[in-house]
């Protein structure tokens, strides 16, 4: 969609704000009431998401560790859901948007799109959270992390599909449909209310660095002191 939020953030970089949040909490809601066996999440147009909505936060400073929190926690839900979870990356993925892409369990990135994949605390002046570093870590290769991480190295789908940080990478046209495909073959680790809650408690055992992490006693990246750019 075309235009600009309230705030002035444009509608079609899909950042993270709290309507954001509020709005996919309540589609992961439905599809747990609905028991749902796989989920398939994505974008539309260049963005799969492009972080953090810092003209919302730059506009409600007061409500910055809030906004950082309940990110964190949306983080930690997706990386911990009881039932398989396939990203579809029709475009670019970074800061905490890349974060969240690496929350899913498999990823897809149209290969003939110029979508890239960076996280660029180093060059805006925010030092990402314990809870959201330690979900970097355990989605990336190691040999990544300080590129990544550290000097705010950018990836297009190629050079992600070398390192296994995504998973394949079809034509545009075909994401979705390979998405919902590959979540289809995922299924059956879904399929009832015994097997949801063993792969959500593998899943916590996974993943337990960062999920003892996220959304919980969370630092300020530097919003309240207005240190980013």
């Amino acid at each position: 969609p075309e235009g600009n939020l309230p705030w002035g953030t444009r509608i079609w970089e899909h950042r993270i704000n709290k309507l954001l949040l509020d709005q996919v909490n309540a589609a992961l809601d439905a599809a747990e009431q609905q028991g749902v066996q796989a989920v398939v999440v994505t974008g539309e147009g260049r963005f799969f998401c492009n972080g953090l909505d810092l003209q919302y936060i730059s506009a409600n400073v007061a409500d910055a560790a809030r906004i950082q929190t309940d990110a964190e926690r949306l983080l930690s839900r997706i990386l911990t859901l009881g039932v398989p979870t396939v990203a579809a990356l029709n475009g670019h993925w970074t800061a905490a948007g890349a974060m969240l892409g690496l929350a899913f369990d498999r990823r897809l990135m149209a290969s003939d799109g110029k979508g890239l994949f960076f996280v660029p605390g180093i060059d805006i002046g925010l030092v990402y959270s314990i809870g959201m570093t330690e979900l970097m870590k355990a989605k990336m290769p190691q040999r990544l992390w300080s590129d990544v991480l550290s000097f705010g190295g950018r990836y297009q789908c190629a050079e992600l599909l070398e390192h296994g940080v995504v998973d394949a990478a079809p034509a545009a046209a075909d994401l979705v449909p390979q998405a919902v495909e590959m979540a289809r073959e995922l299924r059956s680790k879904g399929k009832d209310a015994k097997t949801r809650e063993t792969l959500h408690g593998i899943k916590l055992n996974l993943y337990r660095d960062a999920v003892a992490c996220l959304g919980k006693d969370v630092q300020d990246m530097g919003f309240a002191a207005g240190t980013w750019d």
